[in-house]
């Protein structure tokens, strides 16, 4: 196979598609490259040094690569003849006092000075974006595992009561709001009242510091939704197992996401986790959400 030259995807090869996944931290790119191989693909792993851990990563083709070299981000795409790519994983928001770029970070940090100051979205936009001036094709985790999304209606034993339905209501009312600000993707709601909101924590430590105000009796519910506008090629809701234990630890009542817009992480295990604590687990429709 005939290689293409740094950032471009040549005519003989834009027909064989090759997955080159740019790893951060989570579950999710590791989910991602197993899926694919179950399907006979052979992903590329590029992991962020810092955020993606190697050892699980040792059956899969990959190499660590510092955040600001993204040339060797580029040169190890060509090599490896990929053609798509996809970024999985959160990646820490870079401290740019502290950079050490090479030549094509240089190119690429001006993009993302300016865009850190707009937000998460913001910076991933500018990331993909020159990801994509450089030739190659940028996709979707959902677009390449959609097994992984989530479905709609409720997906374990447990069914929401008429007062959590509430809450969830006024968690979407909510979520759409600071989503739209850029703010983050989820927030808590027990009985009417916003508990906590996420920001640049993440949803993990939303819920760390949410157990602090927990009831001893389980109580309120975990809304999470894609952001108005977001960059959903680099940056999807997700949630796993560890977000229901999280959920649990908290004394919240259930979780209830995005159908079809939401990422889930082993989702036989994220359901017997979930009934096990007694929690419900729920896909929003699109007509639940635009009500």
């Amino acid at each position: 196979m005939k290689k293409q030259s740094v950032g471009s995807v040549s005519q003989s090869n834009a027909t064989v598609m090759r997955i080159g996944i740019i790893a951060g931290s989570g579950s999710l790119p590791l989910a991602l490259a197993s899926t694919l191989r179950a399907r006979g693909e052979t992903p590329y792993l590029l992991l962020v040094e810092g955020e993606a851990e190697p050892s699980q990563y040792a059956e899969f083709p990959h190499e660590v690569i510092r955040i600001t070299k993204v040339g060797r981000f580029l040169k190890a795409l060509a090599r490896e003849n990929c053609t798509h790519i996809t970024l999985a994983g959160p990646v820490k928001r870079p401290d740019l006092k502290n950079l050490v770029p090479d030549m094509e970070g240089m190119k690429l940090l001006g993009r993302i000075t300016g865009a850190v100051r707009k937000g998460d979205d913001g910076l991933m936009r500018a990331i993909t974006t020159y990801l994509k001036e450089k030739g190659f094709t940028v996709v979707g985790v959902h677009e390449l595992a959609s097994d992984l999304l989530v479905p709609a209606g409720r997906l374990g034993k447990v069914i929401p009561t008429a007062r959590d339905e509430t809450d969830i209501t006024a968690g979407i009312r909510i979520v759409k709001a600071v989503g739209a600000l850029d703010i983050g993707q989820a927030a808590i709601i027990r009985d009417g009242y916003v508990l906590a909101v996420e920001a640049a924590e993440g949803t993990d430590k939303l819920l760390m510091r949410s157990s602090e105000f927990a009831w001893d009796e389980p109580a309120g519910v975990l809304v999470k939704l894609s952001k108005p506008g977001q960059e959903l090629a680099a940056d999807m809701p997700t949630i796993g197992p560890e977000t229901v234990s999280l959920a649990a630890e908290a004394h919240l009542r259930g979780i209830a996401v995005e159908a079809g817009l939401t990422l889930v992480l082993d989702l036989k295990e994220t359901l017997r986790r979930a009934d096990e604590a007694g929690l419900f687990v729920v896909g929003l429709d699109s007509q639940r959400i635009s009500e």
